[in-house]
Protein backbone atom coordinates (compact mmCIF):
# COMPACT_ATOMS: atom_id res chain seq x y z
CA UNK A 1 0.00 0.00 0.00
CA UNK A 2 1.49 3.86 -1.14
CA UNK A 3 -0.52 6.51 0.47
CA UNK A 4 0.08 9.92 -1.54
CA UNK A 5 -0.87 13.25 -0.16
CA UNK A 6 -1.66 15.77 -2.50
CA UNK A 7 0.10 18.78 -2.92
CA UNK A 8 -2.48 21.73 -1.79
CA UNK A 9 -5.03 19.51 -2.37
CA UNK A 10 -4.94 18.79 -6.15
CA UNK A 11 -6.09 14.94 -6.30
CA UNK A 12 -7.54 15.73 -9.49
CA UNK A 13 -4.02 16.56 -10.81
CA UNK A 14 -2.38 13.16 -9.21
CA UNK A 15 -5.04 11.15 -11.12
CA UNK A 16 -4.80 12.85 -14.40
CA UNK A 17 -0.97 12.07 -13.59
CA UNK A 18 -1.47 8.44 -13.45
CA UNK A 19 -4.06 8.04 -16.13
CA UNK A 20 -1.69 10.21 -18.78
CA UNK A 21 1.34 7.71 -17.97
CA UNK A 22 -0.74 4.16 -17.51
CA UNK A 23 1.24 4.10 -14.10
CA UNK A 24 -0.93 0.91 -13.11
CA UNK A 25 -0.59 -0.48 -16.43
CA UNK A 26 3.00 -0.13 -16.45
CA UNK A 27 3.75 -1.97 -13.31
CA UNK A 28 1.31 -4.46 -14.33
CA UNK A 29 3.26 -5.34 -18.14
CA UNK A 30 6.79 -4.50 -16.79
CA UNK A 31 7.40 -5.72 -13.48
CA UNK A 32 4.52 -8.76 -12.55
CA UNK A 33 1.65 -6.49 -10.79
CA UNK A 34 -1.43 -8.71 -10.83
CA UNK A 35 -3.60 -5.78 -10.05
CA UNK A 36 -3.82 -2.21 -8.84
CA UNK A 37 -6.18 0.35 -7.66
CA UNK A 38 -5.66 4.27 -6.78
CA UNK A 39 -8.42 4.82 -4.55
CA UNK A 40 -9.63 8.75 -3.88
CA UNK A 41 -10.54 9.51 -0.55
CA UNK A 42 -14.54 10.72 -1.34
CA UNK A 43 -14.20 13.58 1.03
CA UNK A 44 -11.10 15.24 -0.73
CA UNK A 45 -9.11 15.06 2.89
CA UNK A 46 -6.21 12.65 3.46
CA UNK A 47 -4.04 10.67 1.14
CA UNK A 48 -4.63 8.76 -2.01
CA UNK A 49 -4.23 5.39 -1.59
CA UNK A 50 -2.21 2.82 -4.06
CA UNK A 51 -2.74 -0.84 -3.48
CA UNK A 52 -1.26 -3.47 -5.57
CA UNK A 53 -1.01 -7.22 -5.59
CA UNK A 54 2.47 -8.46 -7.19
CA UNK A 55 3.63 -12.22 -8.22
CA UNK A 56 5.97 -11.67 -5.57
CA UNK A 57 7.83 -9.27 -3.32
CA UNK A 58 10.68 -9.09 -5.58
CA UNK A 59 8.69 -8.10 -8.35
CA UNK A 60 7.38 -5.10 -6.32
CA UNK A 61 11.43 -4.65 -5.69
CA UNK A 62 11.84 -4.69 -9.30
CA UNK A 63 9.47 -1.99 -9.57
CA UNK A 64 11.02 0.49 -7.06
CA UNK A 65 14.01 0.59 -9.24
CA UNK A 66 12.63 0.16 -13.06
CA UNK A 67 13.63 2.33 -15.12
CA UNK A 68 10.29 3.50 -16.62
CA UNK A 69 9.72 5.00 -13.27
CA UNK A 70 12.06 7.71 -14.30
CA UNK A 71 9.59 9.25 -16.98
CA UNK A 72 6.85 10.23 -14.10
CA UNK A 73 8.97 10.05 -10.64
CA UNK A 74 9.99 14.18 -10.73
CA UNK A 75 6.15 15.07 -11.57
CA UNK A 76 4.77 12.43 -8.89
CA UNK A 77 7.17 14.29 -6.60
CA UNK A 78 6.01 17.61 -7.96
CA UNK A 79 2.54 16.65 -7.07
CA UNK A 80 2.59 15.05 -3.73
CA UNK A 81 3.65 16.46 -0.21
CA UNK A 82 6.43 14.19 1.13
CA UNK A 83 4.83 13.21 4.35
CA UNK A 84 1.26 11.88 3.91
CA UNK A 85 -1.22 11.96 6.25
CA UNK A 86 -2.27 8.87 8.44
CA UNK A 87 -5.36 6.80 7.90
CA UNK A 88 -7.96 5.52 10.78
CA UNK A 89 -11.06 4.94 7.94
CA UNK A 90 -12.67 6.76 5.36
CA UNK A 91 -14.72 6.04 2.34
CA UNK A 92 -12.82 6.24 -0.98
CA UNK A 93 -13.71 6.00 -4.91
CA UNK A 94 -11.88 4.02 -7.18
CA UNK A 95 -10.34 6.59 -9.61
CA UNK A 96 -8.00 3.89 -11.76
CA UNK A 97 -7.73 0.64 -11.64
CA UNK A 98 -6.18 -2.30 -13.63
CA UNK A 99 -6.21 -6.15 -13.53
Amino acid sequence: MLLLQPRDGDYDALVALFKQHDILGLAMREAGCLNAELQVPVNRTGPIVVTAVWTSAAGYAAWRSHPVRERFSTDIERLTERAPESIADGVYTIAVAVG
